[in-house]
C-alpha cells in the first residue's frame, strides 16, 4: 500500500474563470489556476475534515472534505483494482465473444444466446475498466468542493470555479 504516492500532505489546485470570448461559432473559456500547498496542510489522522480555503484571485471562501491518508489510498487501491479487473476480464470475454458471434445456431435452439450475456459483458467492461483505471490513478481524497454564502450555509454548485 505504501506505493501509492499519497502522503500526510494535500495540495488544493483552484481555477478561477477570467473571460470567455465568443467568435465564429466557438466559445474560448479563460481560467487563473493556482495551486494551494504549505507545510500546514496535512491530512486529518482519521475519517475526513473541513477545510476552508479562499480562491486566491477572487478571495470567494470555500470548503473542501479532505480525506485522512489511510482512506484516501483505499479509495484509490480499490479503483485501481476494480478497473484493472474489468481490464483483465476483457481478455476472457472478448475472445469469447468473437469464438461464440462466428458460430450458425439452429432456428428453433432452445438454449439461451451466449451472446446476450457477452456482448453486454464487453461493453461494461470495456467502458468502466479503463474509467476505474483512471479515476484510480487521479484520486486524491480531496472531494465536495462548497462555496460559503454570507449567511454561513455551503453551495453544491460553484459558478466560475474548477477545482483539481
Amino acid at each position: 500500500m505504501d506505493e501509492l504516492p499519497l502522503d500526510h500532505r494535500y495540495t488544493l489546485t483552484v481555477g478561477c474563470r477570467v473571460g470567455v470570448e465568443s467568435r465564429a461559432g466557438t466559445m474560448t473559456v479563460h481560467w487563473s489556476v493556482a495551486t494551494l500547498s504549505s507545510p500546514e496542510m496535512r491530512r486529518p489522522p482519521e475519517k475526513e475534515a473541513p477545510v476552508a480555503f479562499e480562491c486566491p484571485r477572487c478571495g470567494k471562501p470555500f470548503v473542501a472534505l479532505v480525506e485522512s491518508t489511510a482512506k484516501a489510498r483505499r479509495k484509490r487501491l480499490v479503483h485501481l483494482a476494480v478497473g484493472l479487473l474489468l481490464l483483465l476480464s476483457l481478455l476472457v470475454t472478448l475472445p469469447m465473444a468473437f469464438h461464440l458471434g462466428g458460430q450458425v445456431r439452429e432456428e428453433n435452439d432452445p438454449s439461451m444466446n451466449p451472446m446476450v450475456v457477452l456482448v453486454p459483458l464487453v461493453a461494461v467492461a470495456l467502458v468502466a475498466g479503463p474509467t476505474f483505471f483512471m479515476t484510480g490513478r487521479r484520486y486524491e481524497g480531496v472531494k465536495k468542493h462548497r462555496l460559503v454564502l454570507p449567511d454561513g450555509k455551503r453551495t453544491r454548485l460553484v459558478q466560475g470555479h474548477r477545482f483539481n
